[in-house]
């Protein structure tokens, strides 16, 4: 089972909704969230909210008909930069995903 990674400070998050049989850039709505503009309280539940997202990852399936949300997580570990990129189907997302997705915070 995949394992979230120690995040840092310098931590950027980039939340987008991606597939489905005509995909609309309008629709995706990147949101961006950097964890040094995020307070401790903040970071523990974007982490919380991550670590639930884990083990509904599809990134190693297919399904190009599906609408996903993909969850590019940019950190350093170790001294260097590393990605992990999460993809969750739309119909299995928390609500509490979402709502970062929609609003950019979780209440």
């Amino acid at each position: 089972m995949k394992q979230l990674p120690a995040l840092g400070l310098e931590t950027r998050i980039r939340l987008s909704r991606q597939g489905g049989f005509a995909p609309m850039q309008a629709l995706s709505r990147p949101r961006e969230i950097d964890f040094a503009q995020c307070d401790e309280q903040q970071r523990g539940q974007i982490c919380s909210v991550l670590q639930g997202c884990l083990p509904l990852d599809t990134s190693d399936s297919g399904g190009a008909d599906r609408r996903y949300y993909q969850v590019e997580l940019h950190y350093r570990r170790e001294a260097q930069d590393d990605e992990l990129v999460l993809r969750i189907p739309e119909e299995q997302a928390p609500g509490e995903l979402v709502r970062l997705w929609d609003k950019g915070e979780l209440t």
